[in-house]
């Protein structure tokens, strides 16, 4: 899915991504972050394209106890949705 974001948010996003703990950069264009803080938590796979940035897959994390780990839960598939977590973690630069 398509994120809306500016190029001023479109640039802290990404220098959130590459200073960010939880985020991992997998190409040049693509990262993967966990956002643990976040209520529920989230985990995001985001592309960065010539024609803006993208959300490859976004889902909710839930955490089993007994295995004492965090695991995908529901998908999450409103643009919107997305923007308010990278906002409510501070990755939009706002």
């Amino acid at each position: 899915m398509k994120l809306n974001l500016s190029e001023g948010q479109r640039a802290a996003l990404r220098a959130f991504l590459e200073q960010f703990e939880d985020a991992e950069r997998l190409s040049e264009s693509e990262y993967v972050v966990d956002l643990y803080d976040l209520d529920p938590p989230i985990s995001l796979d985001l592309a960065f394209g010539a024609d803006g940035v993208f959300a490859d897959g976004a889902a909710e994390m839930l955490f089993d106890e007994e295995l004492d780990g965090w695991y995908i839960g529901e998908r999450i598939a409103e643009p919107e949705r997305v923007i308010r977590a990278l906002k409510s973690a501070g990755a939009l630069g706002e």
